[in-house]
């Protein structure tokens, strides 16, 4: 769990007392929604980049597109704006056991 923040239900102490099953299993969960959240970013940044026109100026053609393409694909996957945290933590209920009260 390192590149979501952990809620108050995944504190260390619990974690601990899962089966290493559960904590492989929240691990691939992690990183399907850290790879979700990439995806649509990606494709966000593609729709953006159709909206704006060309000069005309300098243009690369194909490989212009293609450079594009990867230069948006690469950032796609910095930028976090919490959707794979959101996703994270409504999937994680899951695999996780209820909480008990005390």
């Amino acid at each position: 769990m390192s590149s979501f923040s952990i809620s108050s239900a995944l504190q260390s102490s619990r974690l601990k007392e899962l089966p290493e099953a559960k904590k492989k299993e929240l691990g691939k969960l992690e990183k399907a929604c850290s790879d979700f959240e990439s995806i649509f970013m990606h494709q966000m940044l593609k729709e953006m980049r159709k909206t704006v026109k060309k000069t005309g100026m300098v243009s690369g053609g194909q490989a212009e597109e293609i450079f594009s393409d990867m230069l948006d694909e690469e950032r796609a996957k910095t930028m976090n704006i919490g959707l794979g945290n959101i996703l994270f933590m409504q999937l994680s209920k899951s695999i996780l056991p209820p909480v008990k009260p005390r």
